[in-house]
């Protein structure tokens, strides 16, 4: 058991405490009945019948049923109960944590966390508590009734139970541990390539033969490759494991050593026999429940692990700044940043009037989107100080960075409620009006207005936006919110340029004041913007109005040039 998980399961330890406990009771009168029918074996052979035995045996049935049932039901309440807890314990953490952090993990890391690493607890909490209690009390109680019964016998029935206890650890040692680590990457690589392959359909199919499609069947080729060299490395172990745990061989087994014992004068009555055919069965149950359940039980103890390294990530700080920022002016001042040791922005100073339209230009890759990701605080930045409205950036409580900055990246999305509601999310109380002009400033009225039900319409059940009508979307909602500072990040990319001058025309005219920095590849729709800023390899490298960085011909008039020429050729 790690230590978030002990931690966490503070308040469910009465609980499995409880379950344990009851597990045990069904495991002792689980034994009773055998106990009792092997009491029973002579007088019955006799056609002698002892009501009392009889309804003692019957009642410790109806325990072992209701205790173990009782026992169960507890035991997968608490599993329930506490990935409940942890899932809403990672999600308040997840949000919590650096955006370069989810960059590292890749896409499919945060939906295995929350899905696949906490189902896999299942083991360890609903099944692992209670099968140690059994493994404790049945085998041990079992042994002290056959031990008063014949002690020879029972020396002589362990020898099975305890070469497939020996044969588990084994298999579970070092000496084979290269070929499950080897089999298990196998198979996460194959299902990393299998969700690559289902996130690029269309790339798969328009080329089948090669990149996606192709690494999907390397990886299963290896998979199975690594699963067959695991079979034929423990496949002869496992099974002679088995074997000796198997009911015919424990029945034999018990028999041959009954004649043994016979032959060397030690007599046996029938009822002890029949003592030790029914009770060795039960003894090799939880020693065979080691064989079925220590995989996932492996697997449990990795995800928890994969867990608590999760827990272990830093978040960023909270803010403890009393006074909110007096606007939405930006000043940077030495910021740098770097990604697994690449710098990605050096030397970034600026200084933002509030109110101002800003637009961040330049070739991909060249740092545009990662300065604005630390303008709205997703990371901090390994240098430098930002400050907004006179504020340390770092020092703004959350609750007031969310109200004072937006940010619309370029992946939009929009929730299953009304379109209403969706434009209004970071603006509840938001009239009606207020909403429709909005989606007006972003273009979109027209096109909602068109819909059966309008503004009440609701996405994935109503309509299938389009992205540019996402983008739109996101743009009506940091619109209407009051936040002083507007970051965008290429808000138009799916746009028609028609469409996309048009919603940055509103954006200019009806910016209500606040501060707008605009990422944009087309340096025609940000031309009347109040500053440009012209990134490169990380750095600011122009920085000015349209026609000053015209005639200054440096690498803003460049990209003019080449993008007047490319809408020429079109």
């Amino acid at each position: 058991m790690t230590p978030v998980l002990w931690r966490l399961l503070r308040p469910y330890r009465g609980r499995m405490a409880a379950a344990m406990g009851l597990q045990a009771l069904a495991g002792l009168c689980s034994l009773l009945p055998w106990m009792l029918l092997a009491w029973l074996a002579e007088p019955l052979a006799q056609g002698q019948v002892q009501a009392p035995l009889l309804a003692l045996l019957l009642l410790a049935v109806l325990t072992w049923l209701v205790s173990q049932a009782l026992a169960a039901h507890q035991a997968h309440r608490v599993d329930a109960d506490l990935c409940n807890d942890l899932r809403l314990r990672l999600l308040s953490h997840l949000q919590r944590l650096p955006l370069d952090w989810f960059g590292r993990q890749g896409q499919d890391a945060v939906a295995r966390l929350l899905e696949q690493d906490v189902r896999a607890l299942h083991q360890l909490i609903a099944h692992a508590p209670n099968d140690l209690s059994n493994l404790l009390v049945v085998p041990l109680a079992a042994m002290l009734w056959l031990a008063w019964l014949q002690p020879w016998l029972l020396l002589f029935c362990l020898l099975p139970l305890l070469l497939a206890g020996a044969g588990f650890l084994l298999l579970r040692s070092a000496r084979y541990r290269d070929s499950v680590q080897r089999r298990n990457a196998a198979l996460e690589t194959l299902a990393a390539d299998y969700g690559e392959f289902a996130h690029n359909l269309l790339l798969a199919r328009q080329y089948p033969g090669a990149g996606v499609q192709r690494g999907v069947e390397a990886s299963a080729a290896a998979f199975g490759e690594a699963f067959g060299a695991w079979v034929a490395r423990v496949g002869h172990l496992a099974a002679l494991v088995y074997v000796q745990l198997s009911t015919p061989w424990l029945l034999a087994w018990v028999l041959l050593g009954a004649l043994l014992l016979d032959s060397l004068g030690v007599s046996l009555a029938l009822g002890q026999v029949c003592a030790f055919l029914l009770l060795l069965r039960a003894m090799a149950a939880p020693v065979q429940v080691l064989g079925h359940g220590g995989d996932a039980l492996l697997s449990s103890r990795a995800a928890a692990e994969r867990l608590q390294q999760v827990f272990a990530q830093a978040p960023l700080a909270e803010g403890r700044a009393t006074t909110p920022p007096a606007d939405g002016a930006v000043r940077v001042s030495g910021l740098g940043h770097a990604y697994e040791g690449e710098e990605v922005l050096s030397d970034i100073d600026l200084q933002l009037p509030d109110g101002s339209l800003v637009a961040l230009v330049g070739a991909s890759g060249s740092g545009k989107s990662t300065l604005l990701h630390l303008l709205a605080r997703y990371m901090d930045a390994g240098r430098g100080e930002i400050r907004i409205g006179g504020v340390a950036l770092d020092e703004i409580p959350s609750a007031v960075r969310h109200r004072h900055i937006v940010l619309v990246g370029q992946q939009a999305a929009a929730l299953e409620i009304s379109l209403a509601d969706n434009i209004a999310l970071l603006r509840p109380d938001a009239a009606f009006d207020e909403i429709r002009q909005a989606a007006r400033d972003a273009c979109l009225d027209q096109r909602i207005m068109a819909l059966p039900h309008g503004y009440d319409s609701v996405p994935g059940r109503d309509l299938e936006l389009s992205g540019g009508e996402l983008q739109r979307l996101a743009l009506a909602r940091a619109l209407l919110s009051p936040a002083p500072l507007l970051l965008l990040d290429e808000p138009t990319s799916a746009l028609d340029p028609q469409t996309a001058r048009r919603v940055l025309r509103n954006l200019r005219q009806r910016g209500g004041g606040r501060t707008r920095v605009v990422v944009a590849h087309r340096l025609a729709e940000v031309s009347d913007a109040d500053l440009i800023l012209v990134m490169a390899d990380g750095r600011i490298v122009e920085r000015g109005e349209h026609k000053a960085l015209l005639a200054t011909d440096g690498a803003y008039a460049r990209l003019w040039r080449e993008q007047s020429r490319m809408e020429v050729a079109v």
